[in-house]
């Protein structure tokens, strides 16, 4: 641990512990002292540092962890969070069951998500992030008949469109939502005839991308996603419309 970084840890107030610690952490982050992937100093160091016990250090930490600031690499020892869903994932998942979300609306959410991040991908994909879409539409054709393993490629591959955006606050919402509607995805895909329709739509999003046509790519993505919750609502016989919604495809 580098002296300046030291310095900065003065110690704090014994009382409400957890919330001091948690504040120190987000003053460290604003700083530039830590950043996404950096380790944290070992446990008795960091106590040290902040003048509290160790078993207050692990309270506040495991709040921290509960957030998905942190994670706890097992014999590496602890990180700040890499990227914004693991921070995202906890709150919003919590927050569908609060509210009741319905489905519909998180294929709302993914619509209005998708569509922006879809266009700017179009404009700003590299090389690189192209062959990561490329992949995942591969790893589809391969896990074919393994229904489990397509739906996580299937998801991969709007993640991936998500970081060719170049948007990491947006894509990190995506991703969270898109893991939300993972077994949604499930209820919908269970027969050959879907996943056929659903790797075709993701070659011609994917082309649509690569030429650079980001109205197009649109488009098809919003189709896709369109034909996504109509296959849904088959598969599980639930109707369309929420309250207040409209059926889709009718103004």
């Amino acid at each position: 641990m580098n002296t300046h970084f030291s310095r900065t840890l003065a110690p704090i107030d014994r009382s409400g512990i957890t919330e001091l610690v948690v504040q120190r952490i987000k003053e460290l982050l604003q700083q530039g002292e830590l950043k996404a992937g950096s380790r944290l100093p070992p446990e008795r160091e960091l106590a040290e540092m902040l003048g509290i016990s160790r078993p207050s250090l692990r309270t506040a930490l495991k709040a921290l962890s509960v957030m998905g600031i942190i994670r706890a690499k097992p014999g590496a020892g602890t990180y700040i969070a890499e990227s914004l869903p693991e921070i995202f994932s906890e709150p919003m998942e919590f927050m569908t069951l609060i509210h009741k979300t319905e489905t519909v609306e998180l294929f709302e959410a993914r619509r209005i998500i998708e569509a922006a991040l879809v266009e700017l991908a179009a404009e700003r994909a590299t090389s690189e992030q192209l062959k990561a879409i490329a992949a995942e539409i591969e790893g589809m054709r391969k896990t074919f008949n393994d229904t489990e393993k397509f739906l996580k490629h299937d998801v991969r591959f709007h993640q991936a469109l998500a970081a060719a955006a170049g948007n990491k606050i947006m894509s990190g919402v995506m991703d969270t939502v898109a893991g939300l509607l993972l077994q949604v995805r499930r209820e919908a895909i269970a027969r050959a005839r879907e996943k056929g329709e659903a790797l075709d739509w993701h070659e011609r999003i994917y082309e649509a991308v690569r030429q650079g046509e980001a109205r197009n790519a649109k488009e098809l993505l919003t189709a896709h996603l369109v034909a996504a919750e109509k296959e849904w609502v088959k598969a599980t016989q639930k109707p369309l419309v929420g309250k207040s919604k409209k059926p889709l495809g009718k103004k």
